[in-house]
């Protein structure tokens, strides 16, 4: 068996400068990672911006001449097929919209009562001090309570970039 044929010895953690060595390879990756979504947002951010931009220069322009190419087509269609994409005209009937959501909802809180929903929310840390203090002086386990044991975790964590 010649030199590149011989196996490999297998890593294991059995050392503080293996643990280490792992630790360190987790905490760049999770660097990396940081650093790879920041960028990724700020691409986005970026190109979401110069669409933006595109459209408010040249949207109408390219609304005016589908409208004249379907025209051209004797106006049969309401689409136009591109290779770089489908332009569509819909008609949309007119209707109503809520559009500030708090004045509607205190006009009718105030003059139309039964159209406001009152939603059911479980008050969990007094619901769970009531469990506790039932457990204790009764022993009564309240309905929807469980009893989680003990236990041991473990996790690795490293400081963010924002703590160096």
């Amino acid at each position: 068996m010649n030199q590149t044929e011989e196996k490999r010895e297998e890593f294991h953690i059995t050392s503080e400068a293996a643990a280490l060595w792992y630790l360190r390879k987790l905490a760049n990756l999770e660097a990396e990672t940081r650093r790879v979504k920041c960028q990724a947002e700020r691409l986005v951010a970026s190109l979401n911006s110069e669409a933006e931009s595109l459209k408010r220069v040249y949207q109408g322009e390219l609304e005016h001449w589908a409208r004249e190419e379907l025209a051209k087509k004797g106006n049969r269609r309401k689409t136009l097929h591109t290779l770089q994409g489908t332009l569509r005209f819909r008609h949309v009937p007119a209707r109503l919209s809520i559009e500030e959501n708090g004045n509607a909802l205190q006009y009718a809180t105030e003059s139309l009562p039964a159209f406001v929903i009152t939603r059911q929310e479980l008050d969990r840390a007094t619901y769970l001090d009531e469990a506790k203090r039932r457990l204790e002086e009764t022993g009564e386990l309240m309905e929807g309570i469980e009893r989680v044991p003990e236990r041991e975790t473990f996790t690795v964590s490293f400081a963010s970039l924002e703590e160096n």
